[in-house]
């Protein structure tokens, strides 16, 4: 740093000069102390034999050189009352895209999940979790403005997260830690927003459930991780429906169900409860259909566990439904008013879509039955009904409700109803994924056998 040295009326800048008690320019007075030196000053003695680095001039104001001092107008010393770095400044857009005063529409929070509170506080910790963070920041500013299309600056941003990443991955301490976890989560959320393509977002939920299943299905060391892995269970599960990527045995579903034991005995837990027996059963149905073939005897089990499935699940449905209609806004306070009705809408539509997705097992089983299909296509209309109530949360506050539009689209009974899906398909795509996504009926046909064990 330069230093202030007076010379004449000019203050002129210097080099700083160490100042020790043994040199021969500047020697302490042993004779008194504080030596006068030091009292001419006004700064602390520090005696003899010890060594101090200061400016030349503690006292007076460094100005301008050449330039006198002026006594009316001091320079200020007074430090930057914000100041701010890339990481400050990376919380900050953080908070304030999760803040509940956020609409729902937008709010990051309430659509993907209370984790993202505690982010915050871990930014700085993880380089992962860093980048990642940062790609969501991005991608929501864009998402928010109506940029659908993937931006150069955030694709960059997004390439460089996955870089850091898998540098984490390769390390096996950080690799199973809770950072790395939700890195990946907050990821694929990122995704999502970038790409209206949402295949690609589930690459990251199938990389995230790797790290569950290397981790081990322990208990939860914190509340940030049993949040995470709550979050977690429901785009594995969807991720496990329509691929064969994720490979957990009954066991492993059975523990990620009682990781979250404050939510078990909700609707919405015993929702997930029913909802996560039916990758498992998909894979041992269709591995006995494949061995005995239809009609069997050895198919009985499998018809009586998706039955058994069924009526739990249309025993929640019931809860769910009885749940929203009784639902009074004038009852609610003003600021979780929307969110409650948003809530109840998206779970109710979830669980229809469940109960269709069971039905089309049953059909595999056992055949086309008048009475599944009936059920199927009643499911299937109160969806397209519940997506109309819900065009008003659009885009972020009923992102779900798109995809039970597509277990809808495999209930309906007729063209006629798989017309009106069609349409409400169009208005979410728009609105939710600015335009259409590449899922086409051929995809849903697809998705449609994988479910009524006809195809892989």
């Amino acid at each position: 740093m330069p230093q202030a040295e007076e010379k004449g009326d000019v203050w002129r800048f210097t080099k700083p000069k160490v100042v020790t008690a043994d040199s021969d320019a500047q020697q302490c007075h042993l004779e008194e102390f504080p030596c006068p030196r030091c009292r001419r000053l006004s700064i602390d003695c520090i005696g003899h034999g010890q060594q101090r680095y200061k400016f030349k001039n503690e006292t007076s104001e460094l100005v301008l050189a050449r330039r006198p001092v002026s006594k009316t107008t001091p320079i200020s010393n007074q430090p930057n009352k914000n100041p701010c770095n890339g990481l400050s400044s990376l919380t900050s857009a953080l908070i304030h895209r999760i803040g509940q005063d956020v609409d729902i529409k937008f709010q990051l929070t309430w659509n993907f999940g209370g984790f993202l509170v505690a982010i915050p506080r871990r930014l700085g910790t993880s380089a992962a979790l860093d980048a990642a963070t940062d790609v969501l920041v991005a991608a929501h500013t864009g998402y928010c403005s109506g940029r659908f299309a993937a931006d150069p600056s955030v694709l960059a941003k997004y390439t460089r997260a996955l870089s850091v990443l898998r540098h984490d991955l390769n390390d096996m301490v950080k690799a199973r830690s809770s950072e790395s976890l939700c890195a990946v989560l907050v990821l694929a959320i990122a995704q999502l927003l970038i790409d209206p393509n949402k295949t690609h977002a589930i690459t990251h939920i199938e990389g995230a459930a790797r790290i569950m299943k290397s981790r081990g299905f322990v208990k939860p060391k914190d509340d940030f991780e049993r949040t995470l892995i709550s979050t977690l269970r429901g785009p594995v599960v969807f991720e496990a429906l329509l691929a064969d990527t994720i490979h957990f045995c009954s066991e492993d579903w059975k523990t990620l169900n009682e990781q979250s034991p404050a939510i078990a005995t909700l609707p919405e837990g015993q929702w997930f409860n029913c909802m996560a027996a039916v990758p498992d059963l998909l894979q041992r149905s269709r591995a006995a259909l494949k061995l005995y073939g239809t009609p069997s005897l050895h198919l009985l089990p499998f018809e009586l566990e998706t039955r058994s499935l069924l009526d739990d699940c249309r025993s929640i449905i019931t809860t769910l439904r009885e749940r929203l209609d009784g639902y009074d806004p004038n009852k609610q306070p003003p600021g979780v008013r929307n969110h409650l009705h948003a809530h109840y809408l998206r779970s109710l539509a979830l669980a229809l879509g469940t109960g269709i997705i069971l039905n089309c097992v049953l059909s595999g089983l056992e055949g086309t039955l008048d009475y599944v299909r009936e059920e199927s296509s009643r499911w299937s209309d109160e969806i397209v009904l519940l997506a109309m109530s819900a065009t008003q949360y659009q885009p972020l506050g009923s992102m779900a409700i798109e995809l039970c539009l597509r277990f809808a689209w495999m209930g309906a009974a007729s063209a006629e109803a798989r017309k009106a899906v069609n349409v409400m398909l169009a208005d979410y795509d728009e609105a939710c994924l600015g335009g259409p996504t590449d899922y086409p009926c051929d995809d849903l046909t697809r998705v449609m056998r994988r479910f009524t064990l006809q195809g892989p």
